[in-house]
C-alpha cells in the first residue's frame, strides 16, 4: 500500500487548461506526506486545515517534494519536530487519507459559484494553537506572540489561547505580560510561578574571570533590577574588578571599582530602549549611553551608543584608568526554522583617564548559526567572525602609542551540542579560530544554567578561546559564575 501511495505521486502531470478547473470535480493527482516507516502518526482535520502529531519529524526533503508536488494548492504549511499543520490555499479544498505514516492528500479548486461553510466555534481551532506552538518551537518567538494575541482578541474566553498567549510571551522575553496572563488564569505550575516571582525584578551576584599573557582579570559584581509601573525597570549593580598586568620588568595588580545604572522601558512593538550610566570610583572616570532594540529575536535590528564608560580592556587603561566611547548597529535575522545570521558593525574610541580619544577603531562581527539536529541531542554548526581594524593611535613623548591596539579578524567554526538532562540545559561547543593577521588555536566552552526551585537560578561556563582581543592576544582560559534571585512571591 505504502508503495502504491508513492507512486501515485510519479503519475505524470497533463497540460490542463485553466478554464477546465471551473469543474471542482476534476482533482490533481495526489501529493503525499511520509513520515519514517516506523513513526506513529495522528492525522486530525478541523475548520478545513490538517493537523498531524507525530513522534519523529518528517525530513525536510519529502517536505520539499510534497510542496512540489502540491504547488498553489497550499496556502499555509508549518511543521516542528513533532507537529505539523496545513492549510489550502483560497479557493483549494483538500481530501485526505492515511496509510500508516503515509498520508496522501488531493487538492481540488472550487467552483465559481461554491462557498465554503463558515465556523461559528466560539473557541479556537486546535490547528491554529498547533500553528503558534509551532513558530515557537521553531524559533520565531515574534510571529508565534503576535498570532497569539490576535487569536486571544477574537476567542476572549477560551483559557487555552489566553495560556498560549501567556507562554509565548515568555518566550519573546516579556516576564511581566506573562506573569500578569499566568495570574488571570491562576496558574500554578512550576514554569508560570518562576514567571511571576520573577516579574518584580531579580538580583544576582557573579564572577568572571579570564587569564592572558599580558593581562589577566577578574571581575565581582553584585546587581539589582527592579520593576517600576508596567514598563519601566530600573537597575544597579557594583563591580570591582581585579587586574594582573605583566610590564615585562614587573608584574603590576590593581583593583578598580565601578558603579552602573540604568534605566530600561518597553514599548508595544517589541521595542526597547535602556539608558545606560557609569563611574569609575577610583579614576573619575564617568560615562553613560543608550542601547534600543526593535524586534525579536528571529527578526531584530539593535543600535548602541555609550560615551565614556569606564573600561579595562587593556594594560594601559587598567594602569592609568581607562574609558570606552562607541556606536553600533546590528541586525538578527532567522532565514530559516535552523538557520539564523546576525551582524554588527561600529566604531570604538579608547580613552584614559582625564585625556582625550587615543586609539580609533572600526569593528564588525557577525555569524551564522545552523542546527542540524533538533531533538535531544540538539547538533549544531557555528560560524564566527569578529574583526577590528586600527585607524588612528596618539602617540606618547617617547613615540610609542599611548593605548597599542593591533589589527585583528578572527574567523571560528564550532560544532555544537546542546540538551536538557532534567532541569539542567547543557551547551558544548568545540572549534579552531583563524586570526588572518596571525594566530590561531582551539576555541571550546561548556556551559550550564538549572533554575533551582522557584525564585534561583544558578548559571556557568568556561572554557579556553583564541579569539584575539584588545590586551588578550593569543590563547586564553576564561570562567562565568552567576546566581540569581527573583524578587517575587514564590507560592
Amino acid at each position: 500500500m505504502i508503495a502504491l501511495l508513492f507512486c501515485l505521486t510519479d503519475v505524470p502531470a497533463l497540460a490542463v487548461p485553466r478554464t477546465v478547473f471551473a469543474d471542482s470535480r476534476v482533482v490533481v493527482p495526489e501529493s503525499v506526506l511520509a513520515w519514517p516507516d516506523d513513526a506513529i502518526v495522528q492525522v486530525d482535520e478541523r475548520d478545513g486545515e490538517l493537523v498531524a502529531r507525530f513522534d519523529q519529524p518528517v525530513t525536510p526533503d519529502r517536505i520539499a517534494a510534497f510542496r512540489a508536488a502540491a504547488g498553489d494548492a497550499i496556502g499555509d504549511l508549518r511543521w516542528n519536530d513533532d507537529s505539523l499543520v496545513l492549510r489550502p490555499a483560497t479557493g483549494w479544498t483538500m481530501t485526505w487519507r492515511q496509510a500508516g505514516s503515509v498520508v496522501a492528500l488531493a487538492f481540488s479548486p472550487l467552483a465559481s459559484n461554491e462557498v465554503l461553510p463558515e465556523s461559528v466555534d466560539d473557541s479556537a481551532s486546535d490547528a491554529a494553537l498547533i500553528a503558534i506552538e509551532a513558530d515557537a518551537a521553531a524559533g520565531y518567538p515574534g510571529p508565534a506572540r503576535r498570532a497569539a494575541t490576535k487569536l486571544a482578541k477574537r476567542y476572549p474566553t477560551d483559557r487555552r489561547v489566553a495560556r498560549i498567549r501567556a507562554d509565548t510571551r515568555l518566550a519573546d522575553g516579556d516576564v511581566r505580560g506573562a506573569a500578569r496572563d499566568y495570574r488571570a488564569l491562576a496558574a500554578d505550575d512550576l514554569t508560570a510561578r518562576r514567571a511571576i516571582a520573577a516579574a518584580p525584578g531579580t538580583a544576582s551576584i557573579g564572577v568572571t574571570a579570564r587569564d592572558g599573557n599580558d593581562l589577566s582579570q577578574a571581575e565581582f559584581a553584585a546587581r539589582i533590577d527592579a520593576a517600576i509601573g508596567e514598563t519601566v525597570v530600573a537597575g544597579g549593580g557594583l563591580r570591582q574588578v581585579v587586574s594582573r598586568v605583566g610590564t615585562g620588568a614587573q608584574t603590576v595588580r590593581t583593583g578598580d571599582t565601578v558603579v552602573d545604572a540604568s534605566m530600561a522601558a518597553a514599548f508595544d512593538g517589541a521595542v526597547r530602549v535602556q539608558l545606560l550610566a557609569s563611574a569609575a570610583l577610583d579614576d573619575g572616570v564617568t560615562g553613560g549611553g543608550a542601547k534600543a532594540v526593535a524586534g525579536s529575536a528571529d527578526a531584530q535590528v539593535r543600535v548602541t551608543v555609550t560615551r565614556h564608560m569606564p573600561d579595562y580592556s587593556t594594560p594601559a587603561q587598567v594602569l592609568a584608568g581607562g574609558y570606552l566611547s562607541r556606536a553600533l548597529l546590528g541586525v538578527t535575522y532567522r532565514l530559516t526554522p535552523g538557520l539564523v545570521a546576525q551582524a554588527d558593525i561600529g566604531a570604538n574610541r579608547y580613552g584614559l583617564a582625564g585625556g582625550n580619544g587615543a586609539s580609533d577603531t572600526i569593528v564588525a562581527s557577525g555569524g551564522v548559526d545552523y542546527l542540524v539536529r533538533r531533538q535531544f541531542p540538539a547538533l549544531g554548526l557555528t560560524y564566527r567572525f569578529e574583526a577590528e581594524y586600527v585607524r588612528r593611535m596618539q602617540l606618547g613623548a617617547n613615540s610609542l602609542a599611548i593605548i597599542p591596539l593591533a589589527t585583528r579578524e578572527n574567523h571560528t567554526v564550532q560544532g555544537l551540542v546542546s540538551g536538557a538532562v532534567g532541569a539542567v540545559q547543557m551547551t558544548a561547543l568545540a572549534g579552531w579560530t583563524i586570526d588572518r593577521f596571525g594566530g590561531d588555536g582551539p576555541t571550546a566552552s561548556l556551559g550550564i544554567a538549572a533554575p533551582i526551585a522557584v525564585a534561583w537560578r544558578v548559571e556557568g561556563s568556561g572554557g579556553i578561546t583564541s579569539i584575539a582581543r584588545p590586551g588578550f592576544s593569543g590563547r586564553q582560559l576564561y570562567a562565568r559564575a552567576l546566581l540569581t534571585r527573583s524578587l517575587g512571591e514564590t507560592q
